[in-house]
């Protein structure tokens, strides 16, 4: 939708005080003067004196919704082409629109909100040219503005207040509008499962999260006829709602009844204009009914509806940023969306205008295949902010059409074991296509190994005690590459180097000394088996060192044998000695 002025305003101060049927407002609602009685006419509901205005909605949706001509409310001559209403109660009012008779010159409409903050700034109610084509039927006669939301939506008005310039066209009307959260609303907004929508392609880029109509709560009822098709989608028009910020993300379910309900009772539309409408928050949502994976016209691009597809962003873009989740759901969005049709969003295509206020019936028009809505028509829309990332939103979307052909047909694996000084080699695996380079980077407990680039690797002194892995990642020009990591199943380890001493002591005792080193290990741990003979102990070593006491050996000359196992990361090891116990004995023993 267009946001063309700025977003809040400060009326001269002449304008400030109405002439004639003027009223002056003390508290909630109290007045004095010669307005008193015109405000009590003004107010009443139902032939009730003063009264509020009250939305109604009848039909179970909670969208209550009021639709009156503003000259019934006291829209009076302020000054030379200045007309103003008194501040009018209402029950809670959280968005405004405004209608009138077409084929008039648009006025310049402000409105202000009254909250429990007090009275708002004045805010421009925007020209609205988010519109469908005249061919299609839809709202004939009518023009109207962008909805203005209450800011923080979280916070209802309880009072309005019109500020018109220009001449007041014919048919001028204010619709007050407010939905009620439903029960589903939190839930539905933070629930990070995927909708019910699915698709049966399965080519080309994934179909991001789409929440459905039914989970934003549409009323099908207000839809008017069956959905209309193109026979193609040739573009991907960008707008924002141009309505205010400020939401939470459980209130947008809310907004987007309001739009629904504001597009289809006030402006006469068959449906929501849109396609698809994009939050701050990232989410995607199900615009116009006739299913997201079916080129549903839209009435969203005054001329240019015939061939393309509408995203909407909810907020304007001109006051804020958009949030890089919002811009993520939306090249996700295009990519999924113009690859249906073989469309590439970094291209031109060419298209006939049906006839917009840019481009003649019948002129073919050179377009981006991702455009702004100002590209077609005389609007600012899709906001500076957001039409200054178009160029990026291209590119992403490129590439995730492009990277959907990049794929991991075969996993890679490795062959070796991660013992110190053993080469690791990678076992080829497939990219598609095939032609994809394909690099290699050894990685050391995660940590990239400077210069370990190659498809084999030497386990080595620093890598004792770490976990090694390998990432390999496949690439072709102009696609994100694809990464897959192999990780070694146990950390590396050591060579041990197993040193024996014997030492014979009287009464016929041996003691046997054993150290464990390794590189890349400070102090080894495990046990050794010490044997001497038929006789064996088991001993715990303890920074490298273990003793094992033998008495009562037989003389004779003794085979000592040392098993070394279970270092935490030394992989076993073994020695052997002899030792001579004197006496009468064998000359050998062992």
């Amino acid at each position: 939708m267009t946001s063309d002025d700025d977003a809040g305003a400060t009326l001269p101060r002449r304008r400030q005080v109405l002439r004639a049927a003027t009223v002056t407002v003390i508290g909630a609602g109290v007045v004095t003067g010669t307005g008193a009685g015109i405000m009590r006419a003004l107010n009443s509901h139902d032939g009730q004196p003063g009264s509020r205005l009250q939305l109604q909605s009848g039909d179970g949706s909670k969208v209550g919704i009021l639709e009156r001509d503003l000259r019934t409310l006291g829209l009076a001559s302020t000054g030379s082409g200045t007309w103003q209403t008194p501040a009018l109660d209402t029950s809670q009012v959280t968005m405004v629109g405004f209608t009138w008779r077409d084929g008039v010159r648009a006025p310049k409409i402000l409105v202000r909100f009254r909250t429990r903050g007090g009275w708002s700034l004045w805010r421009p109610a925007s020209l609205l040219r988010d519109l469908p084509d005249p061919a299609s039927g839809e709202g004939i006669g009518k023009a109207g503005t962008a909805p203005v939301v209450v800011q923080p939506y979280s916070e209802p008005a309880d009072g309005v207040q019109v500020h018109v310039t220009g001449q007041v066209p014919p048919e001028l009307s204010i619709t007050l509008l407010h939905a009620e959260r439903l029960a589903g609303d939190a839930r539905i907004a933070a629930d990070a499962s995927r909708s019910s929508v699915r698709t049966l392609r399965a080519a080309g880029p994934p179909m991001p999260t789409i929440y459905t109509r039914a989970q934003w709560g549409a009323n099908e009822s207000w839809r008017d006829g069956s959905p209309r098709y193109n026979s193609t989608i040739l573009q991907a028009h960008v707008h924002h709602s141009a309505s205010g910020n400020g939401y939470a993300q459980a209130d947008v379910p809310a907004l987007i009844r309001s739009f629904y309900k504001y597009h289809t009772k006030s402006l006469g539309w068959s449906d929501i204009a849109y396609n698809f409408l994009v939050d701050s928050f990232g989410t995607i949502w199900e615009g116009r009914y006739g299913g997201v994976d079916r080129p549903v016209r839209g009435a969203h691009t005054l001329g240019f509806n015939a061939s393309s597809t509408g995203f909407c962003v909810i907020g304007n873009l001109d006051s804020v940023q958009p949030t890089s989740a919002t811009l993520d759901s939306l090249a996700r969005l295009a990519s999924w969306k113009l690859a249906m049709y073989g469309r590439d969003p970094q291209g031109v295509t060419q298209v006939k205008s049906e006839g917009s206020d840019k481009f003649p019936n019948g002129r073919v028009v050179t377009l981006p295949v991702i455009d702004g809505h100002r590209d077609t028509n005389d609007t600012a829309c899709p906001g500076g902010n957001l039409y200054a990332q178009l160029g990026n939103l291209r590119a992403a979307a490129a590439g995730a059409i492009a990277a959907s052909t990049l794929k991991l047909k075969k996993p890679y694996a490795v062959d070796g074991k991660t013992i110190l000084g053993k080469t690791l080699t990678v076992i080829d695996g497939k990219f598609k296509p095939r032609g994809a380079a394909v690099t290699y980077q050894w990685m050391r407990d995660n940590v990239a190994i400077t210069g370990a680039t190659g498809p084999t690797y030497v386990v080595d002194v620093p890598d004792v005690g770490t976990v090694l892995s390998v990432v390999v990642t496949g690439s072709v020009p102009g696609v994100a590459p694809i990464s897959q990591g192999v990780a070694l199943p146990v950390p590396c380890r050591s060579i041990p180097v197993v040193t024996l001493r014997t030492q014979r002591k009287p009464g016929r005792k041996v003691i046997v000394h054993v150290e464990v080193a390794a590189p890349g290990v400070a102090a080894a741990d495990g046990q050794v088996l010490v044997m001497l003979g038929t006789r064996q102990r088991t001993i715990q070593v303890k920074n490298g060192k273990a003793i094992a006491r033998f008495v009562g050996v037989d003389p004779g000359h003794w085979k000592v044998r040392c098993k070394y196992s279970r270092g935490t990361v030394i992989r076993p090891g073994k020695a052997s000695d002899w030792v001579r116990v004197p006496g009468r004995g064998p000359l050998a023993r062992g």
